[in-house]
């Protein structure tokens, strides 16, 4: 579709009174008559610049997700000439698009974004879409595991760098289930990211480990463990507070927020870091003590920073 038609489609339909009703009072940072083409272009808005009921729940989960990163968005645009940022398992890509379009719409600042997922049909569709929006400078997404993933190869791939001391500024991953996340915060961590934002999901680990695991029923979580249901309940909430801890004694502030009204989905936990130091001894300890009050589980995330230390020391 032309972009000036596209405009005045936007213009026709977009009219006030269609404007006050679709805001009633919120505040969105994009909205269908500012951002058309990138909401066109993402699937949201239909061709006559009109929004669907299921897109629109989508726009304000989007629209949320970005109003809650914005602050490290802006300090790392103040504090780097150019902004690095990784989206690791991207998905549909929904958020790489919406940070490229504040950088380059609002901060007008210059962004390096590489987005990667496994499947080879989604990283084909969001290359074609940065092209189609005139973003193939900043956004580039490539075909990745992120058990596998090693953030400088694809980085130095799509966008012909050489330095060897890269890293990136935001690490993100809001798509990765299970320990998939984990891996995610491994490599953000291994690489020192400034920030770091996760939106876990299908936190299975622990809750396994519980159930295949002899009990004592001398730790207070016993009935917990031995009940399924809140077995998983708990199992995914204590998931993330040792993520947490571990987070917090590598240096990080974090923050956890609701980014989607629970009555959508129950995946809807952000985990929100950010670069403050290098260790915090006080959050090791109660990472501790936490892991002995829930059996002595051993995370993923746990496993993978001893080897990546154990791989520092080797070649110290």
């Amino acid at each position: 579709m032309e972009t000036a038609a596209f405009q005045k489609r936007l213009q026709d339909y977009w009219t006030p009174e269609r404007r006050a009703k679709f805001l009633s009072g919120k505040n969105f940072l994009l909205t269908p008559w500012q951002g058309g083409e990138l909401l066109f272009a993402l699937g949201l808005l239909n061709k006559d610049a009109s929004m669907s009921a299921d897109a629109s729940r989508k726009f304000i989960q989007i629209n949320h997700m970005l109003q809650l990163l914005l602050p490290s968005l802006k300090a790392l645009a103040k504090s780097f000439p150019k902004v690095r940022v990784v989206d690791a398992g991207c998905g549909n890509a929904y958020l790489s698009f919406l940070i490229a379009w504040y950088f380059r719409d609002i901060l007008k600042h210059p962004l390096e974004l590489i987005g990667v997922d496994h499947s080879q049909a989604m990283v084909d569709r969001a290359n074609a879409r940065a092209v189609q929006l005139g973003y193939q400078e900043s956004l580039k997404f490539a075909v990745a595991d992120l058990q596998t993933f090693s953030w400088l190869t694809e980085f130095h791939k799509a966008f012909g760098h050489i330095e060897a001391n890269l890293r990136p500024h935001a690490f993100v991953a809001l798509h990765a289930c299970d320990t998939a996340t984990d891996y995610a915060l491994a490599e953000a961590l291994r690489l020192k990211s400034d920030v770091i934002a996760v939106a876990p999901c299908c936190q299975a680990e622990l809750a396994r480990v519980w159930k295949d695991q002899p009990l004592s029923d001398t730790l207070p979580l016993t009935p917990v463990m031995r009940a399924p249901h809140f077995r998983r309940v708990v199992a995914a909430d204590m998931t993330d507070m040792l993520r947490t801890l571990l987070l917090r004694s590598r240096g990080y502030e974090v923050t956890a927020t609701e980014f989607v009204a629970s009555e959508h989905t129950p995946k809807n936990r952000l985990m929100l870091a950010t670069r403050r130091g290098n260790y915090l001894r006080a959050a090791e300890q109660e990472y501790a003590s936490l892991k002995s009050a829930l059996g002595e589980p051993q995370l993923k995330l746990e496993v993978l920073l001893k080897k990546a230390g154990e791989s520092h020391a080797s070649h110290a």
